[in-house]
């Protein structure tokens, strides 16, 4: 008799922490009951801070940061794991980037990853093996040709794949540019394609496609402010819409944006507020893909830095660095609002959250 099989989701955490440090954490979550378990954790690398979840060759990729020659650089480490259990099994480190990192991307042809240093104003080409080991840097993009004038600083702060799987959007925070890439695969080489300027001094920061693949999200860290593009495919460019803040508009504090994601019907777009220390939930237009604010939820601890939906929609977890806490929202299936369910879960400095579901 054949062994019935089902459904894991397991909880991929990074964070800031030195090398003798736990700094990934691997969690199982239960979806009836909305709860985590820790299942593994691993040290050995400082600040992990961005991870990648490979869900069919069951490989997690981490960038970390190393010294060479009394200067800061970034490494990737190829972790294995084992869905059933969550144990990590270190296979492989690789020179990553000639500067310290923040962010890394996996192509969806499961090829490369695009690593992005924001100190170092790079973005790096890194080969993955057959084993989807992260073997070889390929090549690295310094984006200082790209300044307006001498007093901006490159920050390459992330890059996203467009859903036609053609480009790589750079979000470069210190420019207040999109800069596009395409992969040359004869040279193996990350090749400009064109760039997108927003607003002076709006700090773009990650970005989100719509399911539909017709609209962009980019979330501005500087100014809190989403902006909505509409995505040209033939032409590979943004076309901005509409730029909406993130904040309440009795807020006079001070607050810096972080991550964004989009639902997964499309509906409901979020962003995280640093400083007011929340969630912003906005209702999208589906035919113009346009925003409104509908809730300004509180995060339930100090700097949002990350958040993810979980797989099917029903749940969020969010990364409260400053709170050293992972908190679990509800999400309402009619419009997407967020309720907190009193559910949270002790961890040092947590920067990233990567959800995955896994068939055992």
């Amino acid at each position: 008799m054949e062994t019935a099989r089902m459904n894991r989701t397991l909880v991929f955490t990074g964070s800031y922490a030195e090398a003798d440090e736990n700094g990934i954490c691997v969690y199982s979550f239960d979806q009836d009951r909305g709860e985590l378990q820790l299942l593994d954790q691993s040290s050995g690398i400082k600040n992990p801070t961005f991870l990648n979840v490979d869900t069919v060759r069951n490989r997690l990729y981490a960038i970390g940061e190393v010294s060479e020659n009394g200067t800061k650089s970034g490494e990737v480490v190829t972790f294995e794991f084992d869905p059933s259990t969550g144990k990590l099994n270190q296979l492989h480190r690789t020179h990553g980037s000639s500067n310290s990192t923040c962010h890394i991307q996996r192509d969806p042809n499961d090829k490369y990853l695009i690593v992005s240093s924001y100190h170092g104003g790079r973005v790096s080409l890194i080969a993955l093996d057959d084993h989807g080991v992260a073997a070889e840097l390929l090549d690295e993009q310094y984006h200082e040709g790209h300044r307006v004038n001498a007093d901006q600083q490159p920050r390459a702060h992330s890059a996203f794949f467009s859903p036609d799987e053609k480009y790589i959007f750079v979000q470069d925070l210190g420019l207040d540019k999109i800069i596009a890439y395409r992969i040359n695969e004869s040279d193996k080489k990350l090749e400009f394609h064109g760039e997108t300027q927003l607003t002076p001094g709006s700090g773009p920061r990650h970005l989100a496609f719509h399911p539909n693949g017709k609209f962009a999200y980019v979330i501005n860290e500087l100014n809190s402010t989403v902006t909505v593009f509409r995505y040209i495919s033939a032409e590979g460019r943004l076309e901005m819409l509409q730029t909406i803040s993130t904040l309440p508009d009795d807020f006079k504090g001070e607050s810096y944006c972080a991550e964004i994601a989009v639902s997964e019907d499309g509906r409901t777009v979020y962003g995280s507020n640093r400083g007011h220390d929340s969630i912003v939930v906005f209702s999208v237009d589906a035919s113009s893909g346009e925003l409104s604010p509908l809730q300004y939820n509180s995060t339930e601890g100090g700097h949002p830095r990350h958040f993810s939906l979980m797989p099917g929609g029903k749940f969020m977890i969010v990364a409260n660095r400053d709170g050293n806490n992972l908190v679990l929202y509800k999400v309402d299936s009619d419009n997407g609002t967020l309720q907190f369910t009193g559910k949270t879960m002790k961890q040092s400095k947590p920067v990233c959250v990567k959800p995955a579901v896994f068939t055992v």
